[in-house]
């Protein structure tokens, strides 16, 4: 679980962030501000990609490839610089922007961290509308590592309201599983990814469905349930249905 604990501490860390003000950025220069920022404040080269209303940073880091505390304390502080530059340019701009997504890789693309935020949640956090601990639990965070850690890398798309929370649902569900000693010995290794919404239908694939019974299955769709109807309220979106499949497809939980 070693991993898991860098990614809940730069969960913690990279969206905590003090007020901003200053410069103006327009938005057509949106993007290449961002990365001479990224540039200047981090000295670490990055691209970025506006699509739609979602700001993608992308962010090549060797340290992530290591096992190290040190070195990857050293990609955690980049990222966190990284974080604080994207809301430095956002809320001094004059753009639309929705979605603010972060995603770091290793040279061989094998690995990637992606964190997404909305930018209206930054907002009401920083004019002190939601708490520090809501605001946290807003967070979008994605692993991803061999052969899909390539395809979140190439993914520009924009985001979509019921695309994030659905997103945000999957994520916050592994997060849970994994820091409750209890559920991790009982549903070890098992994971929730995002699939797609389809006519207000949250489809989310199960992997490691090996180590699933009935037991289990019940278990996961009680604290599933709890997930979708707490972001539902906090981000007024309704899903007529969930799905739960394999990645081949056969359904686990239907609700």
């Amino acid at each position: 679980m070693k991993t898991l604990k860098y990614i809940i501490l730069l969960f913690i860390i990279v969206f905590s962030f003090n007020a901003c003000v200053g410069v103006t950025y327009p938005k057509n220069e949106l993007a290449q501000s961002l990365e001479k920022l990224v540039k200047k404040d981090c000295d670490q080269d990055s691209k970025a990609y506006i699509v739609g209303k979602t700001l993608y940073l992308d962010m090549e880091l060797d340290e992530l490839m290591y096992e190290d505390d040190e070195v990857i304390s050293r990609a955690i502080q980049k990222m966190q610089s990284a974080g604080l530059a994207i809301k430095r340019v956002v809320l001094s701009s004059d753009s639309d922007i929705k979605y603010m997504v972060v995603t770091a890789y290793n040279s061989y693309k094998r690995t990637a961290f992606r964190i997404v935020q909305n930018i209206d949640d930054v907002k009401d956090y920083f004019h002190m509308r939601i708490s520090r601990s809501d605001f946290e639990t807003r967070t979008l965070l994605e692993t991803e590592e061999l052969s899909t850690a390539l395809d979140i890398i190439k993914d520009k798309h924009d985001i979509t309201n019921f695309e994030y929370v659905g997103r945000l649902i999957a994520s916050q569900l592994n997060i849970f599983l994994a820091s409750d000693p209890g559920l991790r010995d009982l549903i070890s290794r098992l994971s929730l990814r995002y699939a797609d919404v389809e006519s207000e239908t949250l489809i989310l694939t199960i992997f490691n469905v090996n180590v699933i019974d009935s037991k289990n299955v019940s278990l996961i769709k009680n604290i599933l349930q709890e997930q979708v109807r707490n972001y539902s309220e906090k981000y007024n979106i309704s899903f007529k249905r969930i799905k739960v499949v394999t990645s081949n497809g056969e359904m686990v939980l239907s609700m």
